[in-house]
């Protein structure tokens, strides 16, 4: 595959979860209607979908890297100064922690657009929506940085992850916004 379809393809890729998040945002009786208007099965079906495309995001980044990266996957950790490691200790241990405490605060149904697609998730001001604002995309963007700050000088793949990062980091600002505002 010739390295502009890659780029392509992994664009499509990280954009995928926010279309479908758009889509189900704009439109949730549509949603309900492929699940048998059925507001907890919709929920279900929209969780299991973005796990879905998760992994797929996930495998198209790797790939990505491998095709971008003459020296493969690999990690040559002679090159990660202690800096890159406290920043990605950093950044991901607070990134995963926002996003594993957002489904302690608000479940799976508050997660997946519950109280779009019909039911009641009861609303909630405590930790961590008290931290900061859309915790669950500020937690991604901060692991999907930490992955940054230790693959930067990894070779040329490394330093391609920053432009994939700014635009993945994009991608959940237009989430967050559309939520907030539409």
């Amino acid at each position: 595959m010739a390295p502009d379809q890659v780029d392509w393809l992994v664009t499509a890729a990280l954009a995928a979860p926010h279309v479908l998040y758009a889509f189900i945002w704009l439109l949730p009786n549509v949603w309900l209607s492929f699940s048998s208007k059925k507001p907890k099965r919709a929920v279900y079906n929209m969780e299991f979908c973005a796990w879905l495309l998760k992994v797929v995001q996930a495998s198209a980044v790797l790939w990505w890297y491998h095709c971008k990266n003459p020296g493969g996957l690999h990690l040559d950790m002679d090159q990660v100064a202690l800096h890159q490691w406290v920043a990605f200790v950093g950044l991901a241990g607070l990134g995963q922690a926002l996003n594993l405490s957002i489904y302690d605060a608000i479940g799976s149904e508050g997660v997946y657009y519950g109280t779009k697609l019909g039911l009641h998730v009861p609303w909630h001001k405590g930790f961590p929506f008290n931290f900061v604002a859309h915790p669950q995309y500020v937690g991604s963007v901060m692991t999907i940085w930490a992955v940054v700050a230790v693959l930067y000088n990894q070779g040329p793949a490394g330093q391609g992850l920053s432009i994939l990062a700014c635009y993945w980091s994009g991608l959940y600002m237009i989430t967050a916004m559309q939520e907030q505002y539409l």
